[in-house]
């Protein structure tokens, strides 16, 4: 429905595995449609994603490959004066070695990336840092760097959305010292590289590819770059992506009646049970958050629900589209029908919405202060998760949800593809 920047980012070269034309995507994308055999395509991996740099030619044999993770989404943190919110685009090594740098920075997005497979020229170290060490790590150098918010103190952090995979980055010996293949820095002699040197891996395929067609009746489904559920418009059905193959998605539609042109937004309705903390029904959630409201018994008796966007956009707009939408607490019908509905890719699994129920609690709470020194205890466990489309009208540069009062300008969603 929205298109992407063209600003530089991390890009992916391969060939089709049906007819071996060459394919360029970025790091982040999961299905494309060949330019020469027009087949459309999902792209599956077990765990992490790996691709690596090529070394120089002339190199490849002797090239030492180096593991960074990359790591992109949006972060939150909370902390005892404000909620800070932003998109992070990071990479962080995966070994204990000082002497290397802690991160790729930027000027490597001009090399090209291949996918990491067996017989690629070289030696490839295994990762020996998770991507949990790597996140801490990234967090103590960014306050180190004394680059806010990280060097406030933090009472809950929370990543959303993150896109990790593993990134190998060339290395090589050379006239008795470890340099970077690429931009020909020195970082310390082979002596001492080869004295506490990680141990090597061998190169595994860990790309799956599969058709991006409907199980049911075989017709190209609707969705691309990297959304998680494909739509069949011939079945009225969705599929889930997954890293071997399609899995039938339940989802449900709020019915717009006007026959006007409609885009679908799409939102997780989550129901969670929070340690502490009553939020069954609606009337515990007026009393959560002080709102201006009388309680009638039917409050009591109506099941509370979050709303979550499944979909990234601004880390601010975020949380502010959790508040508006999960303050009106749609309780009419639902189709399972799309119709003619333009629909949103969805980018943001329920499971990492529900990780961001604790700093949207924080953000509804009316009494933030005795919360915040709760959150590090707090458990949130998610009891369902249902997928439905939100229905809006196009107006001018902005998009119009007819059931709610909201408004949304297709620039930030433009922008959430991106993130």
């Amino acid at each position: 429905m929205e298109t992407r920047s063209d600003s530089p980012r991390w890009l992916v070269d391969f060939q089709c595995p049906r007819c071996a034309g060459n394919v360029c995507l970025e790091e982040t994308e999961r299905i494309f449609t060949c330019a020469y055999c027009r087949v459309k395509l999902c792209l599956g991996s077990r765990g992490p994603l790996e691709c690596y740099i090529p070394a120089p030619p002339g190199q490849d044999d002797n090239a030492l490959y180096v593991p960074y993770w990359r790591l992109k989404g949006m972060a939150f943190t909370c902390t005892a004066r404000s909620i800070h919110s932003g998109a992070v685009d990071l990479s962080h090594i995966a070994l204990t070695a000082k002497t290397l740098p802690w991160s790729l920075g930027i000027q490597t997005q001009l090399a090209r990336l291949r996918f990491l497979a067996p017989g690629v020229a070289g030696t490839f170290f295994a990762p020996t840092l998770t991507i949990g060490e790597a996140i801490a790590g990234c967090e103590a150098n960014l306050k180190q760097l004394g680059m806010p918010p990280w060097t406030e103190t933090a009472l809950h952090r929370a990543w959303i959305g993150e896109q990790t995979s593993l990134l190998y980055y060339p290395l090589a010996r050379r006239d008795g010292q470890i340099v970077d293949a690429l931009q020909d820095r020195i970082f310390e002699s082979v002596g001492q590289w080869e004295a506490r040197a990680p141990a090597a891996k061998q190169p595994d395929l860990q790309v799956r590819f599969y058709a991006a067609t409907c199980p049911d009746c075989g017709v190209d489904l609707d969705g691309d770059r990297d959304t998680l559920v494909l739509t069949c418009r011939n079945c009225d059905c969705a599929w889930k992506r997954g890293s071997e193959g399609l899995e039938e998605m339940p989802f449900y539609v709020i019915p717009d009646k006007t026959g006007e042109e409609q885009f679908g937004l799409p939102f997780w309705r989550i129901r969670v049970g929070v340690g502490g903390i009553s939020l069954e029904s609606f009337a515990d959630y007026v009393r959560f958050c002080n709102l201006p409201r009388a309680l009638t018994p039917a409050m009591a008796e109506t099941p509370f629900f979050f709303w979550v966007p499944a979909f990234k956009v601004n880390a601010a707009l975020f949380l502010t589209l959790i508040r508006r939408v999960t303050l009106f607490q749609w309780q009419g019908e639902f189709e399972q029908r799309l119709g003619s509905l333009k629909c949103h890719p969805v980018t943001l699994p329920a499971q990492e919405g529900a990780e961001s129920l604790k700093t949207a609690l924080v953000d509804l709470a009316a009494d933030k202060r005795n919360l915040l020194p709760r959150l590090g205890d707090m458990e949130i466990v998610t009891k369902e998760a249902r997928l439905v489309y939100l229905p809006f009208r196009a107006r001018g540069g902005e998009l119009i949800s007819p059931q709610i009062p909201l408004g949304i300008q297709r620039k930030a969603l433009q922008y959430g593809l991106n993130i």
